[in-house]
């Protein structure tokens, strides 16, 4: 498992959620451990640490955000789509790769992290952590 997606798990994550989830991400579990950011992403959160949430949040939006916290260019993407998943790449890059893309989705910058939930309709639901 990627320190990134430790540091995600201990940083963003509800305390009670935590080993359950790290066992699902490190093993045959893991698109288990993803689905759960589909429906049920405020269950997992760890509520405090959001700064921005809402199925308003373009891409232009989230820009202009991570802005404001200075957002390491390098970021990780932990991704029900296992062609995405387990990927470094740029920020601009992780965006086109990730958002509307209709599944759950994570992309981890150090401590920022934006988490897209799966489309029903309309533009998916979306959270931006910060801590």
């Amino acid at each position: 498992m990627e320190e990134a997606e430790k540091s995600f798990v201990k940083r963003f994550i509800k305390k009670e959620k935590q080993d359950r989830l790290l066992f699902e991400l490190s093993g045959k579990k893991r698109q288990h451990g993803i689905e759960r950011f589909c429906h049920n992403a405020e269950d997992m959160i760890d509520t405090e640490r959001i700064v921005y949430s809402g199925n308003n949040l373009l891409p232009d939006e989230i820009l202009k955000i991570t802005k404001q916290y200075k957002v390491p260019e390098s970021c990780y993407i932990i991704a029900y789509q296992k062609e995405l998943d387990k990927k470094y790449v740029s920020l601009a890059d992780a965006f086109n790769l990730v958002l509307g893309n209709g599944m759950a989705a994570i992309i981890v910058c150090d401590n920022f992290v934006i988490i897209e939930t799966e489309q029903c309709f309309g533009t998916p639901f979306r959270y931006i952590l910060h801590g």
